[in-house]
């Protein structure tokens, strides 16, 4: 807006290309290395983050039909929410990605986020189930664009 940044969206095509990328150029382990080296690492924390995303992921995958793209982010500076910003981010997302033939987004919402996923019904998602980490329950919503 005036060029101004006020939000952003992120699509990936393909999450599981994306994270055999970070394992096999080492992304995973130089992030790694650096949390270690930061002195803020705890291996507690490392044990919970692997339990959560463990759980994540497994739980994840049987809401999956076709293929494996995802809306990771939408984020929208505060002083612009409400203005349709994240339904345009959003509708910009699907068109892209219908360009390049992909027949389902998946996506995994906080039940306590009404805002996003009021946008998120409005762009063309449905819930299609519910997963769950340690920190609770994530409503699991898809797009055919």
């Amino acid at each position: 807006m005036g060029g101004k940044l006020v939000g952003y969206a992120i699509f990936v095509r393909s999450l599981g290309a994306i994270q055999r990328q970070a394992l096999l150029t080492g992304a995973a382990l130089r992030w790694s290395w650096s949390a270690i080296r930061s002195g803020d690492f705890h291996f507690g924390t490392l044990w919970r983050i692997v339990q959560n995303k463990t759980l994540f992921v497994f739980q994840g995958r049987r809401h999956r039909t076709h293929g494996d793209a995802q809306l990771l982010n939408v984020a929208v500076d505060p002083a612009w929410q409400g203005r349709g910003i994240a339904s345009e981010l959003t509708l910009a997302g699907l068109a892209v990605l219908r360009g390049m033939q992909v027949p389902e987004i998946r996506l995994e919402v906080r039940g306590w986020n009404a805002a996003a996923i009021r946008v998120y019904e409005r762009t063309g998602w449905r819930e299609v189930g519910r997963t769950r980490d340690l920190e609770g329950e994530w409503i699991v919503m898809v797009a055919n664009p």
